[in-house]
């Protein structure tokens, strides 16, 4: 056999054993072990209405109140049928001239429209979530370094989900990840964050995926200490507390809303508003408030976890 036809080969074979184009990936820490965090969450928000900039506009009033450190988005980036391409419109639209201006990074997850599905709205016009991987490059707010990836900010291990596009080599490495960060020197907190929820009131809190992450996901929740849950889908807002662990649900960033629910025991909060989601970590505490469109604080008796 001659040397290029055996070292083709090797190339296939290495080719055929490496992960996903884009998979997965740790950034390492992005912001100081002993700085607090203040960070906004929004979801389901790339609708490109006026709702979705009447948020905007109320998180750019807050930031001028007390400033962010850092936002993440909880997937639904740009309906209905996510981006084609990096030069896309909805890029400006949706994205930088409402966002960017406020100068700090959006650490950001995937959902199912950024999939282009259901299929049934998008038959020709199909998103490609490797276009919002790429697009990392070209902004100086946007950061999606890999579908699902991890990271550390202050005294906080955040792992983002893609659970549009899950799958059992996710899981094994969500597992590995949240296993490694359970004695991680510095780490105080553990958050993970995706677009489904694992258990909400919602106008989908029977769907199917959302069963199958909730049986996956808890157990190992549960034995690796994880402090929060984040997510969007429903287009709603909530707090929950299942299995001690605080499910926080950030759907309302601008997409129509779901008056349908279906109330849960385990929900302490729950409005069908838009609004997004505002969070403060030190070391020794955790503390949520949901905000409307008019910086109206929304949730009487907020989240706060202490240690």
């Amino acid at each position: 056999m001659r040397q290029c036809d055996l070292d083709f080969r090797r190339a296939l074979l290495v080719l055929a054993v490496l992960p996903p184009l884009f998979a997965q990936t740790d950034l390492g820490r992005i912001l100081p072990q002993d700085r607090a965090l203040h960070l906004v969450a929004l979801g389901d928000f790339g609708s490109g209405n006026q709702h979705q900039s009447d948020i905007a506009k109320a998180i750019a009033r807050r930031h001028q109140q007390e400033r962010f450190d850092l936002g993440i988005t909880l997937g639904d980036n740009f309906y209905f049928c996510g981006v084609r391409s990096v030069t896309d419109s909805k890029w400006t639209t949706r994205w930088e001239n409402l966002y960017t201006p406020l100068g700090i990074p959006f650490y950001a997850s995937l959902g199912n429209h950024d999939y282009g599905r259901p299929v049934e709205l998008c038959p020709v016009y199909r998103g490609s979530p490797e276009v919002e991987v790429e697009y990392t490059k070209k902004s100086a707010s946007w950061r999606m370094p890999a579908r699902y990836y991890t990271y550390a900010a202050g005294p906080v291990r955040f792992f983002a989900l893609d659970t549009e596009g899950w799958s059992t080599a996710q899981f094994e490495w969500i597992k590995g990840a949240l296993e490694k960060a359970v004695d991680e020197p510095g780490i105080r907190w553990r958050i993970v964050y995706g677009h489904h929820p694992v258990l909400s009131s919602g106008h989908h809190a029977n769907e199917r995926r959302i069963g199958v992450l909730r049986q996956q996901l808890g157990p190992l929740f549960q034995a690796t200490k994880v402090d929060l849950y984040i997510c969007g889908h429903d287009h709603s807002l909530e707090h929950l507390v299942w299995n001690g662990i605080d499910l926080l649900v950030g759907g309302g960033g601008g997409a129509a809303l779901r008056f349908d629910t279906h109330p849960k025991a385990e929900s302490l909060f729950s409005s069908v508003k838009f609004g997004f989601l505002d969070v403060k970590i030190d070391a020794r505490q955790i503390s949520a408030q949901f905000y409307d469109g008019g910086l109206k604080e929304l949730d009487q008796h907020p989240m706060v976890r202490t240690r």
